[in-house]
């Protein structure tokens, strides 16, 4: 079946003609794909460079934490350690379950409300 356009007094117009085949337009893609590519390799390697550092000390941080896990007296001063930085952050924490919780609570009642108005 062949794509014409019949019009009064004109010549019949071939669509295939006319119209990129599927080869083409996959082939007009990956041009654009790889000039894409092209332009963002410079900002692509600027992200990575600039993340580079923060990456090393993350790695230098599991490995001595999981060296420090391995020690019994490190292992229990980082027990200490713990309990006292929670202890320090315990009034924060609750001041943002009181700040939070009445927000959530609202909400929960509005939904609960929602599903017995549309039962």
């Amino acid at each position: 079946m062949t794509n014409t356009l019949h019009t009064a007094g004109q010549m019949p117009v071939d669509f295939a003609e006319i119209l990129p085949t599927q080869a083409t337009t996959v082939a007009a893609a990956n041009t654009v794909k790889n000039v894409a590519l092209f332009l963002a390799a410079p900002f692509i390697g600027l992200v990575y460079a600039m993340a580079l550092p923060f990456v090393g000390l993350a790695m230098l941080a599991w490995i001595g934490g999981k060296a420090l896990v391995k020690n019994a007296a490190a292992y229990r001063a980082l027990l200490a350690v713990k309990d006292v930085a929670l202890l320090i952050a315990a009034p924060f924490i609750g001041l943002v379950y009181a700040v939070t919780l009445p927000v959530v609570g609202t909400a929960l009642i509005a939904r609960a409300a929602y599903k017995a108005y549309r039962a």
